[in-house]
C-alpha cells in the first residue's frame, strides 16, 4: 500500500520557522520597494534568523522531514528572488549581479531537472545538493543584500566601496559554486555512460 507523501512528521517547528521565512519574504520586499528600507532591513534580518534556527532544529534536534527538504530551499530562492527584484528596482543592487545570481541558480534548475528526468533513478538528491562553495555563495549573498540595505537606508559615509568589493566576491564566488555543479554533474552523466557502456550484453 502506497503510504502518503506527508506526514504529521512534517509538522515539526523547524518547518514552522521554514514557513514563516516564507510569510515574511513578501512583506520584505513590500516595505522595500515602498520606500520603506529601515522596516524592510530589519523584516530581512528576521528571515535570516529563521534560516538559522529553522537549520538548527533540523540537524540537531532531529527535525529533518521530507517537507522541510522541500520548502527549505524555495524559501531561501524566493528571498533572494524578492530582494534581487527590489534591489535592482531601487538601485541598490546593480544588475550584473542580478544576471550573475539568477543565472547561475537557472543553470543548475536546467541541471537539475536533466538529471531527474533523464536519468531518473541513477542520480539520485546528491548529485545537486548544495555544496560548501554554494553555501558559501548563499551567505554571501546574503551578505551583500544585507549591506546594500543598510546603504540604501543610512548610507554611511565611506561606506559604499566596501558594499562594491563585497558585490564582486559574491559574484565571483557564485560563479565558482556554478561551475563546481557544473563539473559535478558532468561527472555522473560521464560516471553513468561508462557504466552503460561496460554493462555486459545478454
Amino acid at each position: 500500500m502506497r503510504q502518503p507523501r506527508y506526514t504529521r512528521e512534517d509538522l515539526t517547528l523547524a518547518n514552522a520557522f521554514t514557513v514563516l521565512r516564507i510569510i515574511g519574504t513578501p512583506v520584505f520586499g513590500w516595505e522595500w520597494a515602498r520606500g520603506d528600507a529601515e522596516v524592510a532591513l530589519w523584516v530581512f534580518f528576521g528571515a535570516v534568523l529563521t534560516d538559522l534556527v529553522d537549520g538548527f532544529l533540523a540537524r540537531f534536534l532531529n527535525q529533518k522531514s521530507r517537507l522541510g527538504a522541500l520548502l527549505d530551499p524555495i524559501a531561501d530562492k524566493l528571498l533572494m528572488l524578492v530582494a534581487l527584484l527590489v534591489g535592482v528596482t531601487n538601485h541598490a543592487i546593480p544588475v550584473w549581479l542580478v544576471v550573475c545570481i539568477l543565472g547561475r541558480d537557472a543553470v543548475l534548475l536546467a541541471g537539475a531537472l536533466v538529471l531527474h528526468t533523464g536519468f531518473s533513478g541513477r542520480h539520485g538528491p546528491a548529485a545537486w545538493r548544495p555544496t560548501r562553495l554554494g553555501k558559501y555563495a548563499m551567505l554571501l549573498q546574503s551578505s551583500t543584500i544585507a549591506f546594500a540595505i543598510v546603504e540604501d537606508v543610512l548610507a554611511p559615509r565611506g561606506f559604499l566601496p566596501w558594499v562594491r568589493v563585497l558585490m564582486i566576491m559574491t559574484a565571483t564566488l557564485t560563479i565558482i559554486a556554478g561551475a563546481q555543479y557544473v563539473a559535478r554533474a558532468s561527472l555522473a552523466l560521464v560516471r553513468t555512460r561508462t557504466a552503460q557502456t561496460k554493462r555486459p550484453v545478454v
